[in-house]
């Protein structure tokens, strides 16, 4: 008979899982043989949240669920933040944990947690398996991930209930994506559209399930409409392309907010208010277009099309409109040529502004370069500045912003697809991360690390600055990472000039090794600072 375990692992290999990352436990190493029998890669992590976030990018590239196994209690708090990333930027992550022993509760307390009582507020499910509910509850997982809007879910197990026997369950059905629009539906957006003349779009997080990028630019192009996207979706229309005009969602007064106030209507196409951090009150009219209804929080809007996104575009789009001959291209130009001519700060000496770094590496790496970036300063910047060329190559904490997730989330693109990336990080970020060093060299995977090196918590310190409160707590000394990099046999660089940055990508990336380029940043050129 097939063993819980066993039933488990093919359950997985049969949803197109190849790989699990995570840190186990003695508790759950009957799961993790049956994953190896399987013949699913383990990746060992050096911490727990980095699982998730690793989870959490494998999902966004592959498609799949992305997969993460900890073992109870430590271990399990430990993916806490990873499994929260998840939950608020919308990763279909499936996480497993190990369990207590079922014989000895409420005989003993030592690692117990109610895991249930501690997930189920970022969790789409979480449940702990007996031989009874095995079957039905993996496949329920399974499906529940990618259901809707995607999102965790937890499951808990023991090597006594894993090493069992396990009944045939129900076949479960994946809930199917019903389309809720029809011509009217159509008709009406139509309608709403056809005597607006300064329609503006706004593209958020919900495009990447169908990745409607083709019919998003025939959209624009048909209305005329500037576009603006959130740093989840970044590439989703080109960042050359005339009508793109920026992306929204880092600060209270991101540049393309002004464009915004000037439409007379908002086409929101998977848009989340997640990404924000500043509140949604527009009242002008806007067309939701999504795969899952507008929840959490609901924003106002006169139309609400749910089903497939792709479809719905193609149809919304055979419109006549009276675009403004000032609108469009037009303002967009005219936009970016404003922004063009902001005044940049001097440097300190052996010092190099952020628009220097993200300058050289534009123009010294491919189109289809995949990013990914930590959180702070650095993320606010990159977010707002960086060219964004190929759809799906930028990857970023944004809805929860956690800290430690630019280096997870490098590894796992680089070992699925086998290219070179970029990790912009921070050095508070990286020092939360710095375990998965080894991890990277172990692999030998193809990523550049590019360090910001300003010794701060740049990002508070700029807020205690502006609130005209002395630098206290945010300030802190950097090690000599020439010898971190030695340590874990990983290439090191350090830069301060246009020059030295341009020659360290150029090496970084013709490479098939990793390399830390540590950058001696100035932070004068961040968006936020004082």
């Amino acid at each position: 008979m097939t063993t819980v375990a066993e039933y488990f692992a093919d359950q997985l290999a049969n949803a197109g899982v190849a790989r699990v990352y995570g840190l186990p436990g003695g508790e759950n190493v009957e799961i993790l043989d049956a994953i190896r029998r399987r013949g699913i890669e383990f990746i060992l992590v050096k911490n727990e949240s980095s699982a998730c976030f690793m989870a959490a990018t494998d999902a966004r590239l592959t498609g799949v669920i992305g997969v993460a196994l900890t073992t109870l209690g430590p271990g399990a708090a430990n993916a806490y933040a990873g499994l929260a990333h998840a939950y608020l930027d919308r990763a279909p992550v499936l996480l497993i944990t190990a369990a207590n022993d079922p014989e000895l509760i409420g005989k003993h307390s030592h690692q117990v947690i109610e895991l249930g009582a501690a997930f189920r507020p970022v969790c789409k499910l979480s449940a702990e398996l007996t031989v009874k509910n095995a079957a039905d509850t993996i496949q329920r997982a399974i499906a529940l991930a990618k259901a809707e809007r995607p999102g965790p879910v937890h499951v808990s197990i023991h090597n006594r209930i894993a090493e069992q026997g396990i009944p045939a369950g129900t076949p479960v059905q994946a809930p199917r994506r019903e389309s809720l629009v029809d011509a009217t539906d159509i008709n009406s957006a139509r309608n709403l559209l056809a005597d607006k003349t300064k329609p503006i779009i706004v593209v958020g997080l919900g495009l990447e399930p169908s990745r409607p990028y083709q019919q998003l630019r025939r959209l624009a192009e048909s209305l005329g409409a500037p576009v603006i996207d959130t740093p989840k979706c970044k590439g989703a229309l080109r960042a050359d392309h005339p009508l793109f005009a920026g992306a929204i969602g880092l600060t209270r007064d991101d540049p393309v907010y002004e464009l915004l106030d000037e439409a007379d209507s908002i086409v929101a196409i998977g848009f989340d208010v997640v990404e924000l951090v500043k509140p949604w009150d527009y009242a002008k009219p806007l067309i939701w277009i999504a795969e899952w209804r507008n929840h959490d929080p609901e924003i106002a809007c006169d139309l609400e099309l749910i089903g497939n996104v792709a479809e719905i575009l193609d149809d919304v789009g055979q419109v006549e409109t009276m675009a403004a001959p000032d609108w469009g291209a037009r303002r967009v130009g005219r936009f970016r040529a404003e922004l063009a001519k902001r005044p940049l700060p001097t440097p300190g000496p052996g010092r190099m502004l952020p628009q220097t770094f993200l300058h050289s590496l534009r123009d010294n790496s491919p189109d289809d370069i995949m990013l990914t970036t930590d959180v702070g300063s650095h993320k606010i910047f990159a977010a707002l500045e960086w060219g964004a060329r190929v759809p799906n190559r930028y990857f970023v904490s944004n809805g929860l912003s956690a800290m430690g997730f630019g280096l997870s989330s490098a590894i796992a693109a680089a070992e699925i697809s086998g290219e070179p990336v970029v990790c912009i990080t921070g050095d508070a970020g990286l020092a939360m991360a710095l375990g998965e060093l080894g991890l990277l060299a172990e692999r030998r995977l193809p990523v550049l690390i590019a360090l910001m090196n300003d010794a701060a918590l740049d990002l508070i310190r700029s807020a205690q600055l502006r609130r005209g409160r002395p630098i206290f707590g945010t300030e802190f000394a950097n090690p000599d990472y020439q010898y971190i990099a030695r340590a874990y046999g990983i290439g090191y660089r350090q830069v301060g000039s246009r020059e030295e940055c341009d020659a360290a990508i150029r090496a970084g990336l013709s490479g098939k090794t990793p390399m830390l380029v540590d950058v001696m940043i100035d932070p004068a050129g961040y968006p936020t600072t004082v």
